[in-house]
């Protein structure tokens, strides 16, 4: 049997990876919606190379980190506190 060696990369489309797509479908929504295709486009294709330079210097992970510590990331689970509670005292019982 023969085991992949990739398993761990992102999903791949084309020559982007899954999260790079993003940026250029909402240039494109966005181009199409104000009927201005081409600046849609290079404002997508500008975002992701930000987004690289971004994602390059940071470790795995280093954006939805940031995005839940400024309250961006909203998840309903039992092991993440609220982050807008920076300090936590004990409980008195």
């Amino acid at each position: 049997m023969k085991i992949p060696r990739t398993i761990n990369d992102p999903v791949q489309f084309l020559f982007w990876s899954l999260d790079e797509i993003y940026p250029v479908a909402v240039g494109l929504i966005w181009g199409i919606w104000f009927d201005q295709l081409l600046l849609g486009m290079f404002l997508g294709w500008m975002a992701i190379r930000v987004y690289r330079r971004f994602r390059d210097r940071h470790p795995d992970g280093h954006l939805s980190h940031r995005l839940y510590w400024l309250g961006f990331y909203f998840v309903k689970a039992r092991t993440l506190p609220n982050p807008y509670v920076r300090v936590f005292y004990p409980s008195r019982k």
